[in-house]
């Protein structure tokens, strides 16, 4: 009897403590991650296109609250957009679009992407080379992954909008992968009257 109470406590010990090393380490990546963002980390991407005459000041955007969010925003839309959530590879709506126009955010408007930059990724996601402009987007880094990855965000409202990664298509080498249910496409003109 005396056996086995040793190695129950000894298992009890163990697994206390590596319960408690595994809730160090995850309470050191939550906390590095609220430092990154909190710092507000730097684009590692420099993109030179001018800013657009056509859109409105983000100084001018009323960020919308939670209650609006909900009654606007689908359930998709909003937990990608409020809670970082991934939607399904392949299964979304511009993962294949080949359309004329320009992908806005879901949550504020604010122009993106262009289709011009879109490219066929095989990965089951929008994924662009460049934003519409430098300001456009955010970036900060992700730590939920055993690795850091760079999260992208709307610069103007914050919405998380998918991730960037180094094994892009020309000219930047960068694939911005996004999320289709961050976003909201707008039909060129042109394309909309065909």
């Amino acid at each position: 009897m005396q056996i086995h109470s040793r190695h129950s406590r000894s298992f009890r010990i163990i697994s206390l403590s590596l319960l408690s090393a595994s809730g160090l380490l995850l309470g050191g990546l939550a906390l590095r991650a609220d430092e990154s963002r909190s710092r507000g980390s730097a684009s590692p991407l420099e993109v030179t296109q001018e800013k657009r005459a056509d859109e409105s000041s983000d100084e001018d955007y009323v960020p919308a609250t939670t209650a609006e969010l909900r009654r606007r925003l689908n359930r998709i839309q909003y937990d990608v957009t409020q809670n970082a959530a991934t939607e399904p590879a392949f299964r979304n709506a511009y993962w294949n679009n080949k359309k004329t126009g320009e992908y806005h955010c879901i949550v504020c408007d604010k122009p993106l992407f262009d289709s011009k930059t879109k490219f066929k990724s095989g990965t089951g996601w929008p994924s662009f080379y460049l934003p519409i402009e430098k300001d456009a987007v955010g970036y900060q880094t992700d730590y939920k992954m055993i690795y850091p990855r760079t999260e992208v965000h709307c610069k103007r409202c914050k919405a998380h909008l998918g991730h960037l990664f180094d094994d892009g298509s020309a000219p930047s080498g960068k694939r911005f992968c996004m999320n289709s249910a961050s976003m909201k496409f707008v039909e060129a003109k042109s394309e909309s009257k065909k």
